[in-house]
């Protein structure tokens, strides 16, 4: 029996080869044809690293409140030393596992937003995380905060005119966050520049280019109107071009910046070689984990902080060196922070608010929001939230981005925090 172009499709074809994960395009896709963009797109040059630190990182030995006395009584083991706190005030001050991180506050590139969380925190890991990579406390949503950013800067039609060379979108890492989850882009999670190719049979290393150039005159036909075949070949063909693009990214790309061997440090090495191509990318992606610390918190959190900060560190001083330091920002977020109390493992339980840190040239650095009271706590015991999280990304939508924020937060407004300067976006 013939093997026809639609069998070819319908069984995965290309996406096996390549990695490109189906969720975030495919199986929405279908559903969302014909749904009109939220904007139009934008010429601006201004990009988004967003940070991922997995697991609920604990904010109070990150932004440590070193003045405060109930710190000290309600961490008895696990409390830093006020001799050992980096000082940003009279009041906190760094974790020294983040010293890398002092001279880009001293020098005004990293902000800090203090207490964020939501009204009725989730202290569910898989739940908190959907709400803060949809924005959607109050539902379940189906698309993600930058998938819906991704989406304004697509044509908004059924098979998107989105090309390699026009990638609004990328995570460094194995599987697609559901914030970058979208209605008609194709965002592809990469796990090495390298690497994204189709992978054909090793044995036969000489007939790569022959067994290439047959898939893509496969998906080159012209598809019929059955509306998933379509979107399946204009994949497969986005995903070749994709291929070929990161390909020669990461071969044409030579630092002198010194990047740590560990996996979070080269996923910013790899971001660093796709803003160096210019690709027209407006967010990147990247995760670092776990911050789940239950035990031995102290050993755990200092060690991924210290990972955090050089890491940074490094991406931030080659983004200098590439002239590229103007055009980007980073911002972390967890889905949570950790509960005032340390628990009998030396370590600390699920909590809430936390702070997140904002890196990048063109931004005014310092402490934003007051830093949460240990002694006024919720009905849990846990931490106030000062700031909602959906603040900071709207500040980041409309003044860096210059996104309509409202459309990509449900129809919501929130007021500027302040944190960035004027810019071609304002």
């Amino acid at each position: 029996m013939p093997f026809s172009r639609r069998d070819f499709l319908q069984r995965g074809g290309l996406f096996l080869g390549l990695g490109l994960l189906a969720p975030s395009f495919v199986t929405r896709a279908v559903d969302a044809a014909g749904e009109m963009p939220l904007a139009g797109p934008s010429s601006a040059k201004t990009s988004l690293v967003v940070i991922q630190l997995g697991g609920g990182n604990d904010g109070l030995n990150t932004v440590v409140p070193y003045a405060d006395r109930a710190y000290y009584s309600q961490r008895p083991t696990l409390a830093i030393a006020q001799g050992d706190v980096l000082p940003m005030s009279d009041a906190v001050g760094l974790n020294p596992s983040l010293s890398a991180l002092k001279p880009l506050y001293d020098g005004g590139a990293l902000a800090i937003i203090q207490g964020v969380g939501y009204p009725n925190p989730n202290r569910s890991h898989f739940r908190s995380t959907d709400i803060w990579t949809t924005a959607e406390p109050d539902t379940n949503g189906t698309t993600g905060w930058l998938g819906r950013y991704i989406d304004a800067q697509c044509c908004g039609t059924a098979v998107p005119s989105q090309t390699a060379n026009d990638l609004e979108g990328v995570e460094i890492g194995n599987q697609l966050s559901k914030a970058l989850w979208t209605q008609h882009a194709m965002v592809p999670a990469v796990s090495s520049l390298a690497q994204f190719q189709l992978a054909t049979d090793p044995h036969y290393p000489t007939s790569r280019d022959a067994r290439i150039s047959t898939f893509r005159q496969i998906y080159s036909q012209q598809p019929g109107s059955d509306a998933y075949e379509a979107l399946l070949t204009h994949a497969g063909l986005t995903a070749l071009d994709t291929s070929d693009v990161l390909t020669k990214v990461a071969s044409g790309y030579k630092t002198t910046v010194k990047y740590g061997t560990d996996p979070f440090s080269q996923s910013l090495r790899q971001i660093a070689q796709l803003i160096h191509a210019d690709l027209g990318t407006r967010v990147y992606y990247a995760s670092l984990g776990s911050f789940d610390t239950h035990a031995n918190e102290r050993k755990v959190q200092d060690a991924l902080l210290k990972t955090l900060a050089d890491g940074v560190a490094a991406f931030m001083q080659d983004l200098q060196a590439l002239g590229k330091s103007d055009q980007v920002a980073m911002m972390t977020f967890s889905e949570f922070g950790r509960r005032v109390k340390e628990n009998a493992g030396n370590g600390t339980d699920h909590g809430t608010a936390a702070p997140m840190f904002l890196f990048g040239s063109k931004l005014k650095g310092g402490l934003y929001g007051n830093s949460p009271s240990l002694t006024d706590l919720d009905t849990n015991g846990d931490l106030k939230f000062g700031i909602d999280f959906r603040q900071v990304y709207a500040t980041l939508l409309k003044d860096w981005l210059g996104a309509d924020a409202p459309a990509v937060l449900d129809g919501a407004s929130y007021p500027s925090l302040g944190f960035v300067q004027s810019t071609s976006n304002a």
